[in-house]
């Protein structure tokens, strides 16, 4: 008899166990279960735009033979007959990621998305990993522009308002984007980005009136330095006459993330959305 009990010990450690990832389990599956309902099919024509859940929505964009995962976030308001801004976010981490994370919902939590919603504007969001991202592959960097031409035929965009930014290695990718593809974009922002890309020479003079870059970087950055940053914009801004480089005494390379973060982020917005407004 005495065999019994440490095996009954151990299923109910192993109950216990289960019940503490059963809540994170459940979480995940209902998180990918939404995203998947909410997606849209695209629509032939403007007036073929569809009425559209608020919250996120998942999308996939071939690339080769790679299925490229992207959120994109409605607005409580959105009206199919009507045309709202588009912010393109890259996010961070990107060399750190094994995999795309879409099936996380941690990442309804970035702060990109709260801020969103102070300007009736759509997200797409991207996912990105260390072998398929906007750090140094290219086809990674052409899919975004697919996915942005993806959203635009489900959702109604105004295409005088399609903004396109990111933090850290998502920053750092924007400039891919001002050098190589400013056309699809009225204007860049970027938190704690390193202008400087593996791809080849960033082209600053595409950062014009018409086309601005606000750009926000901590003095403690650890990451990516400030005075390495600055070195940078220092050299090049006379080719940049819009380039708007903006700095925080502290807040690390993370501050969207503290506890001011997302009054941070919407006061570079809103100075990049006012300026093409007027």
């Amino acid at each position: 008899m005495k065999l019994k009990y440490p095996i009954l010990a151990l299923f109910l450690l192993s109950q216990v166990a289960l019940g503490q990832e059963l809540p994170d389990s459940l979480k995940s599956k209902k998180w990918l279960r939404t995203i998947q309902n909410n997606a849209l099919e695209a629509g032939s024509s403007q007036a073929m735009y569809k009425p559209a859940n608020s919250g996120y929505a998942l999308y996939f964009s071939r690339a080769d033979t790679i299925n490229v995962p992207y959120l994109v976030h409605v607005p409580k308001s959105y009206n199919p007959q009507k045309s709202y801004p588009l912010l393109v976010y890259l996010h961070g981490g990107v060399v750190s990621l094994k995999n795309f994370e879409y099936k996380d919902p941690e990442f309804a939590e970035e702060p990109i998305f709260t801020v969103a919603d102070k300007y009736n504007a759509i997200v797409l969001f991207p996912f990105g990993k260390k072998d398929f991202g906007w750090v140094g592959q290219q086809k990674a960097f052409e899919n975004i522009l697919a996915m942005l031409h993806q959203t635009k035929q489900v959702y109604n965009i105004d295409e005088r308002q399609v903004y396109l930014g990111g933090m850290s290695n998502g920053g750092t990718g924007t400039f891919w984007f001002i050098s190589h593809a400013p056309e699809h974009f009225a204007g860049f922002y970027t938190f704690s980005a390193h202008p400087e890309l593996k791809t080849g020479a960033i082209d600053f003079s595409n950062i014009s009136q018409d086309k601005p870059l606000y750009s926000l970087h901590a003095k403690d950055d650890k990451v990516f330095p400030y005075d390495a940053v600055k070195e940078i914009y220092d050299a090049h801004k006379a080719d940049a006459p819009a380039w708007h480089f903006e700095v925080l005494d502290s807040g690390g390379h993370g501050f969207i993330y503290r506890e001011n973060g997302e009054e941070t982020i919407n006061q570079v917005l809103r100075k990049l959305l006012n300026q093409l407004s007027r």
